[in-house]
């Protein structure tokens, strides 16, 4: 019975993770972009500098760190990057957002 009630949690917990990140991924326009940039990691980088690289508005840097964990296969929190290693960027068309030139 506490097995039953243990795998009977750990399903509604998991049903309400993914219905709180549905919405965030269906309002992500980066997972929605067909254009990418690649970049190569260099010692000590983050996901999240590497998208404070292409905005500063803050709330665009937490969507686009999720779209570059999610777009290469990341772990959950970005950790794992590797010196050298190629990063695909999602990245909106110019005009339609803060992102900024330098990379």
């Amino acid at each position: 019975m506490k097995q039953w009630n243990r795998k009977l949690i750990l399903g509604f917990v998991s049903i309400l993770f993914m219905m709180m990140m549905m919405p965030f991924h269906l309002t992500n326009a980066y997972l929605h972009s067909s254009d990418f940039d690649t970049v190569i990691i260099k010692h000590d980088d983050s996901v999240w500098e590497l998208a404070h690289r292409y905005t500063n508005d803050e709330k665009q840097a937490a969507e686009l760190q999720q779209a570059i964990i999610d777009v290469n296969g990341l772990q959950p929190d970005g950790s794992g990057l590797i010196a050298g290693q190629n990063i695909q960027v999602p990245v909106l068309k110019r005009s339609a957002g803060n992102e900024l030139a330098e990379k």
